[in-house]
């Protein structure tokens, strides 16, 4: 005799192949990062509302008067900028020449023509032979191009004289 014997029924998975598993897990994973993004962006949004509105509050600080000062002001430095850059160019001809002058030779007077790159000194020298050095110190300096001796007087202080030399581009730029 056959005896039938109640048994629990199985729970088995579906005999799908394992590509649709993981399709199924792309999609629930594409949803949840899907979600958790729009809940980011959602944040962000409500701290650039906060930034904007801290900017207005600090914008309507801000008086007239305040904003006029600030203004001239940054025109002042402008000004005072345009000024410290042409000082520069000076400073560095003067340190050249002063670099360069005999111990028995002084200059009285110095015209700079940076356009035409011409620099006329006028001065006082001792002797012949100090006013000699000086035209060789400057004529075998690497920043001047040329030398002209333009006149020689006897003063009451010594021998007084005015040269004109060609100088360099480079005289009057930055370093």
């Amino acid at each position: 005799m056959v005896e039938l014997v109640s048994r629990k029924p199985k729970i088995s998975l579906p005999t799908w192949q394992w590509p649709l598993w993981v399709s199924i897990v792309l999609v629930f994973s594409s949803a949840a990062a899907f979600i958790f993004l729009k809940v980011y962006l959602a944040q962000i949004q409500t701290e650039i509302i906060g930034i904007n509105n801290q900017i207005k509050a600090e914008a309507a600080k801000v008086n007239a008067s305040d904003e006029d000062a600030i203004l001239r002001l940054n025109d002042s430095l402008g000004a005072f900028s345009g000024l410290a850059a042409n000082h520069s160019y000076f400073s560095n001809t003067l340190k050249t020449i002063g670099a360069l002058t005999h111990k028995n030779v002084v200059f009285t007077k110095l015209d700079v023509d940076r356009e035409k790159g011409v620099v006329q000194l006028k001065g006082v020298a001792q002797n012949y032979t100090a006013l000699a050095k000086q035209i060789v110190a400057l004529r075998e300096n690497e920043n001047f191009k040329s030398m002209e001796v333009k006149g020689i007087n006897f003063g009451t202080n010594g021998l007084e004289f005015e040269l004109m030399a060609g100088v360099i581009p480079e005289l009057f730029t930055k370093k």
